[in-house]
C-alpha cells in the first residue's frame, strides 16, 4: 500500500511534536509502522541540516530518493572513510594476501597444542585476526583476553585460556601492523577503519542526527552516535523485538537510551490476523510495544499450498527446503545464496577424504568423524547437529548440486531463506519451515518456557507475511501456555522497595546453602516478571558487570547474569534477599565456585578470582575454604524466605521447592551433572573416527533425529529418575547424546543467561 494513501497516525504525529520541541527520542517502531515514514515526516518539520544513518548502503541509497537534500543519508561506514578511510586507501586495495603469509609476517611458526587439539599457524593467524576485528566491533579503547574468540575444539575454559594466551600477543601486534595506512602484512578490512575513526572521537557537524535500526547497533556505532548527544539532537528508531544479532556483537540500544519513548504500533504490512499471530511473540518477550493489523489489509492464517517463501530457523533446515523443492521440479531461490553452505560442504568432503580443512568453523578437525562426535556429544557443537545430520543424509555431492541449481529470485518459484535473512523483507504469502521446533516439557510434563532468542526470531518470521501467513513448523505456539498474549507491563523501578545495593560488594565465593537451593529469583517470579527484572538491573547497571566492569560477549560465552545477594538472620532462620547485582559469567562462576569445581572450570573461577581480588593464591585458598566451612553450618538447618523486595515492586511471586525438597532435588541434579562431565571425559579418552554406520551397531538410534514423542518420553523417564545407563539402553544412543538433550531441556540446570 502507498504512503500517500495512508493518513499519518496519532502515534506518528507525537513523534513530530517531540521532535519539534528538541526532545532526544528513541522511537520503537513495530514490522511494517512505517518507520521510514516517520523519519521523513519528522526531517520535513525542521529546517535544520540533518544525517541519517542507514544500518547498510542498500537502506541508504533508497533513503537518499526519499528524503530531501538537506538530509545526508550514510552508512556509519560511508562517514568514517570520507574523513578518516581515505588515508587508507592503498590499504584497501591491495590483492589478498594468503593466510600462511599473514601467519608467517605475524611471526606465527610452527605447530603447536592445546589439549589434544592440533593448532596450526593458519589457525592462530585466523585467530588473531578475528581478535583485531572483534576488538573493532566493541566500544573498547584497548584489545583484551575477551576480543579472543572461542574455536571449535577448543571450548573449555582451560583450553580458551590457553588459547587467549597463546593469541593476544599477536592480535596486538596484527592491531599495531593496521595502523600503518601504506603497507602492511595483514589485510585491511572496512571495520578497521571505522574502529580507527571511532577512537578518534568525532564531532559530527549536524543539528539533528537519525539513527536507524538501532537494535542491531554494534557498539561502537553507539559510542560515536551517543557522543554526539552534546551538539546534536539525537534520534533512533528500531524494534527491541527484533534484536536477533546479539550472537555476532550487536546489541540493543535502545532501551537504556536516555530519551523520550514512543512507539509507532499501527502495522501497514498486514491484517488483524498476522497481527494478532506476532502479538503471542511479543507477549512472550514482554516488547515494549504490541501491533495492530491495517483492517483495509485481508490477511488470513492458515495452510497454503504454494507460498512465496518458506522461513526457516537454520541454515541446514533451509537446505532441507531447497532440496524439497528441487525434488519436486520446483525453481527455488535461496536468500543469500549457497556461498556459505557450499564452502561447508567442500570442507566436509576435504575431512571425509582424510584431508585438512581451512575452512575456519572446521579447521581444527582432523576427520569428519571428529566434526560427526563433536555435533553429537557436546553441547558447543549442537548449532553443527543439523548441517551434519545434511551431509550423512543427503552427502557432499547433493548439497553441491543443489546449491548449483538455485535459482536467481527474480525467476524462482519458490524463495527460501532464514528468518534472520529474511529481516526487512516482506513476501505476500510465507510459511513457517518445521525447523521452529517445540520446546520439550519438564519431568511433570509441563512445557517449558520458550527462549527468549527464539521467540524474537519467531516475530521476525510471522511479521513477513502480507497476505497469508501459514504457521507450519510454529502451530505448537497456539497451544503452548506462553502463546496466550498480555498487554505491556510497566517498568520495574530502578531501586526495588528497601533494597540496599551496597551490601554484597565486590568478588567473593557466596555459597547457597543446599537448603536453600532452587530460591533464585528465576525460580521465584513468573517468566515475564524475570524478563522486566532482568532488563531493570541490566539497564542500571550499564549493561557491564558490577563487579569487574566486563560487558557481554556472546562469541565468547560471557553472558551478564542477574545475581542475588542474600542475608541470613541466623537467630530467626530468615534468609531476606538484600540486592540482586549484575555479574559477568566469569564472576558469576567463581561466586557459584561449588558448581564450577563440577563443571570442570574450577582452575578458571580460581585464576578469576585472584585477578579481579588482588587475593594471593595462599589466600584466594583460604577465603574458599572459609566459604565452604560457612555454607556447611548453613546446610544444616532450613530457612524462611523473605522476598519482600520483590514482592512490594508488585512483581509476581511463585511458590520455589519447599526447604525440604530443595537439597533433594540439588542433589539429583548435580549427581547428573557428575555423570555428564565424567561422560565427557571418558568420550573425550576414547574419541573415535568411526563411521556413523560402525556407532549404530553400539546405539542404533545414533545422529537418527529426535522426535517429539521420544524427547516428551526421556524427560518423564529421567523425571522418574531413570540411570544414565538405563536411558542409553532405552534410547538407543549414546551417554552424551542424551546428556546433551537433557540440558537442552533442563533437567541439568544451565547457568542463568541474561
Amino acid at each position: 500500500m502507498g504512503e500517500s494513501s495512508i493518513r499519518q497516525t496519532d502515534e506518528q504525529q507525537a513523534a513530530v511534536d517531540a521532535f519539534v520541541r528538541g526532545d532526544h527520542l528513541a522511537i520503537q517502531a513495530g514490522a511494517g509502522t512505517g518507520k521510514t515514514t516517520t523519519l521523513r515526516m519528522l526531517a520535513s518539520a525542521t529546517p535544520q541540516r540533518g544525517l541519517y544513518i542507514a544500518f547498510n548502503r542498500a537502506i541508504a541509497d533508497e533513503a537518499k530518493a526519499r528524503f530531501s537534500r538537506d538530509i545526508k543519508c550514510r552508512t556509519a561506514h560511508s562517514i568514517a572513510f570520507q574523513t578518516y578511510g581515505r588515508r587508507f586507501s592503498a590499504r584497501l586495495n591491495a590483492p589478498r594476501i594468503p593466510s600462511r603469509e599473514v601467519a608467517a609476517g605475524l611471526g606465527i611458526r610452527g605447530e603447536m597444542r592445546i589439549g589434544d587439539r592440533k593448532v596450526s599457524p593458519l589457525a592462530r593467524s585466523y585467530a588473531a585476526v578475528r581478535t583485531v576485528l572483534r576488538f573493532c566491533y566493541s566500544a573498547d579503547d584497548v584489545i583484551g583476553a575477551h576480543h579472543v574468540p572461542r574455536m571449535r575444539g577448543l571450548d573449555s575454559a582451560d583450553k580458551h585460556q590457553k588459547l587467549i594466551e597463546t593469541v593476544l600477543p599477536f592480535a596486538h601486534k596484527a592491531w599495531a601492523d593496521i595502523q600503518n595506512p601504506e603497507s602492511g602484512t595483514v589485510r585491511f578490512e572496512h571495520d578497521h577503519y571505522l574502529k580507527l575513526w571511532a577512537l578518534s572521537r568525532p564531532v559530527l557537524n549536524y543539528d539533528f542526527i537519525l539513527l536507524d535500526e538501532a537494535q542491531d547497533t554494534n557498539p561502537v556505532i553507539e559510542q560515536v552516535f551517543n557522543a554526539q548527544r552534546g551538539s546534536a539532537q539525537l534520534v533512533m528508531v528500531g524494534d527491541s523485538a527484533q534484536a536477533i544479532y546479539g550472537w555476532r556483537g550487536a546489541q540493543d540500544v535502545m532501551t537504556d537510551f536516555d530519551g523520550t519513548k514512543l512507539g509507532l504500533t499501527q502495522s501497514f504490512r498486514f491484517g488483524p490476523a498476522v497481527a494478532e499471530e506476532a502479538y503471542r511473540w511479543l507477549s512472550i518477550i514482554d516488547a515494549p510495544i504490541r501491533l495492530s493489523g491495517y483492517g483495509p489489509i485481508a490477511t488470513t492464517v492458515g495452510p497454503v499450498e504454494r507460498p512465496d517463501a518458506i522461513l526457516c530457523r537454520t541454515n541446514s533446515g533451509a537446505m532441507r527446503e531447497v532440496l524439497n523443492a528441487l525434488e519436486a521440479g520446483v525453481k527455488v531461490a535461496l536468500v543469500g545464496g549457497g556461498g556459505p553452505l557450499r564452502s561447508l560442504a567442500e570442507a566436509a568432503r576435504d575431512l571425509k577424504a582424510g584431508h585438512k580443512t581451512s575452512h575456519p568453523e572446521l579447521f581444527l578437525f582432523s576427520s569428519w568423524g571428529e566434526v560427526q562426535d563433536y555435533a553429537t556429544q557436546d553441547p558447543s557443537g549442537a548449532d553443527l547437529y543439523t548441517f551434519v545430520e545434511l551431509i550423512d543424509d543427503h552427502g557432499v555431492d547433493a548439497i553441491l548440486e543443489a546449491v548449483g541449481k538455485l535459482s536467481d529470485e527474480r525467476h524462482a518459484q519458490l524463495t527460501v531463506s532464514t528468518a534472520h535473512k529474511a529481516k526487512g523483507r516482506e513476501w505476500n504469502t510465507v510459511r513457517m519451515a518445521d525447523d521452529f521446533s517445540e520446546p520439550g516439557e519438564d519431568d511433570d510434563g509441563r512445557p517449558n518456557p520458550i527462549d527468549d532468542a527464539d521467540a524474537r526470531l519467531a516475530y521476525v518470521a510471522v511479521t513477513r507475511a502480507k497476505t497469508h501467513l501459514d504457521l507450519g513448523g510454529l502451530k505448537w505456539i497456539q497451544d503452548h501456555p506462553e502463546g496466550q498474549p498480555h498487554g505491556v507491563r510497566p517498568d520495574v523501578p530502578q531501586l526495588l522497595p528497601g533494597e540496599d545495593r551496597d551490601f554484597g560488594a565486590g568478588l567473593f565465593v557466596d555459597l547457597v546453602p543446599s537448603s536453600c537451593w532452587f530460591t533464585n529469583v528465576r525460580y521465584c517470579v513468573d517468566k515475564q516478571d524475570w524478563e522486566r527484572l532482568r532488563r531493570m538491573v541490566i539497564s542500571r547497571a550499564g549493561r557491564r558487570c558490577e563487579v569487574c566492569g566486563a560487558t557481554k560477549d556472546p562469541a565468547t560465552r560471557r553472558w551478564l547474569e542477574a545475581h542475588e545477594r542474600w542475608d541470613y538472620d541466623n537467630a530467626r532462620a530468615i534468609q531476606r534477599l538484600r540486592r540482586i547485582i549484575l555479574l559477568c559469567t566469569d564472576c558469576h562462576q567463581t561466586t557459584h565456585f561449588g558448581y564450577a569445581q563440577i563443571t570442570g572450570n574450577e582452575s578458571h573461577a580460581f585464576n578469576h578470582l585472584m585477578r579481579v581480588t588482588g587475593l594471593s593464591a595462599t589466600e584466594a585458598q583460604r577465603h574458599i575454604a572459609d566459604a565452604f566451612r560457612l555454607w556447611e553450618r548453613r546446610s544444616a538447618r532450613d530457612w524462611t524466605l523473605d522476598l519482600s523486595i520483590l514482592s512490594s515492586a508488585d512483581l509476581t511471586v511463585v511458590r520455589p521447592p519447599g526447604a525440604a525438597d530443595r537439597a533433594r532435588i540439588a542433589v539429583t541434579q548435580l549427581a547428573a551433572v557428575e555423570r555428564v562431565e565424567g561422560g565427557r571425559r571418558h568420550e573425550a579418552q576414547q574419541a573415535s573416527t568411526s563411521a556413523v554406520d560402525d556407532r549404530r551397531r553400539v546405539h542404533p538410534n545414533s545422529h537418527m533425529r529426535w522426535t517429539a514423542e521420544e524427547e516428551a518420553r526421556l524427560i518423564r523417564r529421567a523425571g522418574q529418575g531413570a540411570s544414565l545407563e538405563q536411558l542409553v539402553s532405552e534410547f538407543g544412543r549414546n551417554a552424551n547424546a542424551i546428556t546433551i538433550r537433557l540440558e537442552r531441556n533442563g533437567l541439568i540446570p544451565p547457568a542463568a543467561r541474561g
